[in-house]
């Protein structure tokens, strides 16, 4: 018995040791029982076309497709796929451990873009288009391909409001909203913040979003009873707690994040834009959409380029040590339109010859 018990620490150790591909290898630790040797799963991205960024959970992690991200947690995630000339697609799914999800996506090519102008009644709730957050409300999305768009509205108190959008090219469609007041609703709300800020947060396991800028991050509609909330930021000590939702509450909970008990070796980011959905590039790489997060990012000299069609570039360089939470807001102006030199019409050009030669012929008559 002794000896086979060493056997199974010696399988254990090695498994460990060279990483272990398939996600179906499990051990036989006593008559008619096994146990998984994971506690996590992976998930493989790929696009078409591929070359695209994939962030994970609002930053915690990115690739470029095709690519695997591994050591996930199980639960619901998310990843937003993006590539400079197509429409963005953000897609939701469930990892469960020693398993391996795949999430496909064909990118849809984008022309000539446009966007959309939202404002509501309360302003300031929580803002999304095709699923993907934009902020908060004032706000222009752009880089959306023409066609129809799924607006949503979201704010504690108030009853969800969505509406489809039909967007045409080059041009920004305005939509006016004004959100109904709950009346005896059956589910609660809950604010979280944190500090510092761009944050992911997870209830239960599963992932709901990261703490914005200067704001909270809002989840609607939860059924009465005890939730696990977990807020994580690179360089940081999990924060975890209880919290109570009851029918018609709203819950506010703020995460003060003590730093990790080593010296941090990486820094955080949060880029955010105005108008929102414009390409951000860091060091000359595509790496995603406004707003976003980044974690775990190297110390070094960074150059950041704001970039979206009918606005002036923004672009700005600094040196990241460890330990940072940078904090890019670029209010991007709108590009001044082409001076152009109209054509001359050859019936001008004609019609001027023919008036100069007639003063040249008055001239001479004159001195005769």
């Amino acid at each position: 018995m002794h000896m086979k018990n060493s056997h199974v620490l010696i399988l254990v150790l090695a498994l460990m040791m060279i990483g272990v591909a398939s996600a179906e290898v499990t051990l036989q630790t006593g008559p008619g029982t096994t146990a998984s040797v994971y506690t996590t799963g992976s998930i493989y991205v790929d696009s078409s076309p591929p070359g695209a960024t994939a962030v994970l959970d609002g930053g915690v992690a990115y690739l470029f497709t095709p690519g695997t991200f591994t050591a996930v947690a199980p639960g619901t995630h998310n990843i937003i796929v993006a590539k400079p000339g197509y429409q963005t697609t953000l897609k939701d799914f469930s990892v469960a451990i020693g398993e391996t999800s795949n999430v496909i996506v064909t990118l849809e090519r984008v022309i000539n873009p446009g966007g959309i102008s939202v404002s509501s009644t309360p302003k300031g709730v929580g803002l999304f288009v095709d699923g993907i957050s934009q902020g908060k409300t004032d706000q222009i999305v752009g880089n959306l391909a023409p066609g129809s768009h799924l607006v949503s509205l979201s704010e504690a108190g108030y009853e969800p409001w969505s509406q489809m959008v039909s967007v045409a090219a080059g041009q920004v469609t305005t939509l006016t909203a004004t959100l109904t007041a709950e009346v005896n609703p059956d589910t609660g709300d809950l604010q979280v913040t944190s500090t510092p800020t761009g944050a992911s947060v997870f209830v239960n396991g599963n992932y709901k979003g990261f703490t914005p800028v200067d704001d909270s991050l809002d989840i609607n509609d939860l059924a009465p009873g005890t939730y696990t909330v977990v807020v994580k930021k690179s360089g940081f000590q999990d924060y975890s707690a209880q919290v109570s939702v009851e029918a018609g509450k709203l819950v506010q909970m703020h995460a003060q994040l003590q730093t990790a008990p080593v010296t941090p070796t990486t820094a955080t980011a949060e880029i955010v834009s105005t108008p929102s959905g414009a390409e951000v590039y860091v060091n000359s790489v595509f790496l995603g959409i406004t707003p976003l997060s980044f974690q775990n990012v190297t110390p070094g000299t960074y150059t950041v380029e704001i970039k979206m069609q009918g606005y002036t570039p923004y672009s700005t360089t600094g040196q990241v040590v460890g330990g940072q939470n940078i904090q890019i807001s670029a209010a991007l102006a709108p590009a001044a339109p082409p001076t152009t030199v109209a054509p001359v019409s050859p019936l001008l050009v004609v019609t001027g010859l023919s008036v100069a030669g007639l003063a040249v012929v008055l001239r001479k008559q004159r001195y005769l």
